[in-house]
């Protein structure tokens, strides 16, 4: 620094002044190239709230209703896919030491202990879980898939480095007094996507060359901005004086959306237009900038071991810089995570669930317009009337009941139908009605939602659960491309930053080392009672065989049947101590308990008849299940022979015989869940005996 010759304070306002107006002009460049991808924007937004655009009215004539059914297709989607991401139980995240680390003195290489490196990546995913929840990560995830599955693009940002303040209250001389402490901490922000301009060149994020934000602040968030370190105070206090309309580059969108949804436009707006740049800048711009906001010597001179040309943040506004930084991870990695609901291979904003089904819904309102217009005209019969031989009897050519005509005078009519004559409108409402389901079919289709992943059921879906536990998960396969999206573009993209972030600055040594991000958003795609039934399998397996007895980790799986089960682990199980304890007593119970050989004996016998007992009742099980399917193929032989019998003599409806064969299924249907009942009762009552008799107590 001392070597170079010292630049005046107009030379690098001058500098900086060349900077945002470059800025500006680029910023204004991605703001006209989005604007197509804008347009289908509020096409989306008009189709999700049942509106149509002031073009699509001008042209219509009759009925204009709306059939909204893209809004139930949107909030399926968005609530599917908050369901598998966000349960409540769990996070669908993970991390976990790599293979092979590649860190010296990482958690693998140099405590060569695997339970200790997994140790300390549990305490680094603690640190990072914690960081994600105080930011309220959830929270924006679900709002980010609201965009997306609306408009087909949601932004997260994220680490973003925020003060918190932390408050307790100590004891004090007269009394209580509150402490309050500032803590800086990562944290993850939500962009609207209306504010995200990135390269529009790019296909994807990782290949975007710059990125701007558009920040919309109230004065009181300038004011709280200009007191960020190193600001440029005075270019932010001319902002804040000048017009903020000329300090605008791209439209406000909130008029926009304040008009589809019905709600008045706010006409001024009280908001100063902020942009913030990310990409790569001049090192003498960043060293003009500190200098002007009057940095410490150590930051300057630790600028000024940089490359030329490096990659920063510069937030500007009206050709006025108002800061510029370093970008704050050696990475030097975006902070931006996108994700797409359907990828565009041409442009990192992806395509919603309304922009699927456009089509769909203008087949569905263009039905249900004509089912409307054709029920109006179709009610009631055109007259025409010959003026010339009738006039009505009160003056008033309106058709009422009990009207009465009187003919012209000098007329005669011999016959009324040379006086009157009506025309009906032809019905087409069974034509318009198919039509319409056809439009219903060809959203599910095109959108990959079918009723049963939207929780309505139609009727020949199977009504047992483990049937509809495999319908549900063959119908979240399509659901499946989004949840991927999702991890390779949220989780394992924004997880890997925070991780990035803790090892550079984390103050907590211990929990650093090489560690490998576990996104595993997808592995809830299956049903929750298609798990249960998996772990259930499981635990009997592993109960009776001792190989696999040994293998398992009972506590983790009881903690798994739990989960499955939605019922809180730590409101039922024992602590560890707690289990030690009763083992301990049912041994020293079963050491001290006498050894009787008369109990010994009843108890064999017991088991014998249980056994006994059982082997019977799988018997007559399966002999009631063999019993129901050949009554269940007489039952669908006589049903094809009856339907036969009806298109014959069309005597008696189809709903009346399916309704006779329901009764006779429901019969038979009670007669096995009878003899099941009764064997399960006759099993259970031989378990209490034994085990009545195995301590010593009473059998009955």
């Amino acid at each position: 620094m001392q070597e170079q010759q010292p630049r005046s304070l107009e030379h690098m306002k001058d500098s900086l002044d060349s900077l945002a107006t470059s800025l500006t002009e680029k910023a204004s460049r991605q703001v006209s190239k989005r604007s197509q991808i804008e347009q289908r924007w509020l096409e989306d937004l008009r189709q999700f709230h049942g509106e149509y655009s002031p073009e699509e009215l001008k042209g219509v004539e009759g009925s204009k209703i709306f059939t909204n059914l893209t809004r139930n297709k949107t909030n399926a989607a968005e609530a599917r896919c908050q369901d598998m991401l966000f349960p409540t139980d769990d996070r669908n995240w993970g991390i976990k030491p790599t293979p092979v680390p590649v860190i010296t003195g990482s958690a693998g290489s140099a405590h060569g202990d695997d339970r200790q490196a997994k140790a300390m990546a549990d305490a680094m995913q603690t640190e990072i879980d914690d960081q994600l929840n105080e930011s309220k990560y959830p929270l924006k995830s679900r709002d980010i898939i609201h965009d997306a599955c609306q408009c087909g693009t949601g932004v997260l940002k994220g680490p973003v480095v925020v003060g918190r303040s932390k408050r307790h209250w100590r004891k004090a001389e007269n009394g209580f007094e509150l402490d309050v402490k500032e803590d800086l901490a990562a944290a993850v922000e939500r962009v609207d996507y209306w504010n995200f301009f990135p390269d529009m060149s790019a296909r994807t994020i990782e290949e975007a060359e710059f990125i701007f934000e558009r920040h919309l602040w109230t004065k009181k968030q300038l004011r709280e901005f200009s007191k960020l370190p190193n600001t440029i105070t005075s270019n932010i206090n001319e902002f804040a004086k000048g017009d903020r309309d000329e300090a605008s580059i791209a439209k406000n969108y909130i008029d926009d959306i304040r008009e589809i949804t019905g709600v008045d436009t706010i006409g001024e707006s009280n908001k100063y237009e902020v942009w913030e740049y990310h990409g790569p800048i001049k090192k003498q711009q960043l060293i003009d900038a500190l200098s002007i906001a009057q940095a410490d010597e150590k930051t300057l001179d630790e600028v000024d071991n940089l490359d030329n040309e490096l990659y920063g943040i510069v937030f500007f506004s009206s050709n006025k810089v108002l800061k510029v930084s370093l970008n704050s991870m050696d990475t030097e990695e975006f902070p931006y995570s996108v994700f797409n609901w359907e990828k565009d291979e041409s442009c990192i904003f992806g395509f919603g669930v309304p922009y699927l089904m456009r089509n769909p819904q203008k087949i569905i309102n263009a039905s249900m317009r004509m089912m409307m217009d054709n029920g109006g005209q179709s009610v009631a019969d055109q007259i025409v009337i010959n003026q010339s031989l009738v006039q009505p009897a009160d003056g008033k050519w309106a058709l009422t009941p009990k009207k009465v005509w009187l003919t012209r005078e000098g007329k005669t009519v011999t016959d009324i139908r040379a006086a009157f004559q009506s025309f009906s409108t032809q019905s087409h409402q069974a034509e318009l009605a198919n039509i319409f389901s056809l439009g219903r079919q060809l959203a599910d289709e095109e959108t990959n939602l079918p009723l049963i992943a939207q929780g309505e059921q139609a009727g020949h879906i199977t009504q047992t659960a483990q049937g509809m536990s495999m319908l549900m998960n063959s119908a979240n396969i399509v659901l499946r491309r989004a949840v991927k999206n999702w991890d390779d573009d949220i989780t394992r993209t924004l997880i890997g930053r925070f991780y990035d972030w803790n090892m550079q600055y984390g103050e907590n040594d211990d929990i650093k080392g090489d560690y490998t991000i576990d996104a595993r958003g997808s592995g809830a795609l299956l049903v929750k009672e298609k798990q249960q039934e998996n772990l259930m399998v499981y635990a009997n397996i592993a109960a009776g065989n001792p190989e696999f007895s040994i293998r398992t980790d009972w506590k983790g799986l009881h903690e798994q049947i739990a989960k499955s089960l939605e019922i809180p682990i730590d409101k039922i199980a024992l602590s560890e101590e707690e289990v030690t304890q009763r083992q301990e007593e049912a041994r020293k119970a079963a050491e001290n308990q006498p050894s009787d050989p008369s109990l010994q004996l009843n108890q064999a016998k017991l088991q014998l008849e249980q056994m006994k007992l059982q082997a019977d009742a799988e018997y007559k099980q399966a002999s009631l299940q063999q019993e129901a399917q050949i009554k269940q193929m007489e039952l669908e032989q006589k049903r094809e022979l009856g339907l036969a019998e009806i298109a014959a003599r069309n005597e008696i409806t189809i709903a009346q015989l399916e309704a006779k064969v329901g009764i006779e299924e429901k019969r038979e249907q009670n007669k096995r869940d009878m003899a099941a009942l009764k064997a399960n009762q006759e099993q259970t009552k031989l378990h209490l005996q034994a085990e009545n008799l195995s301590q010593g107590r009473d059998t009955f």
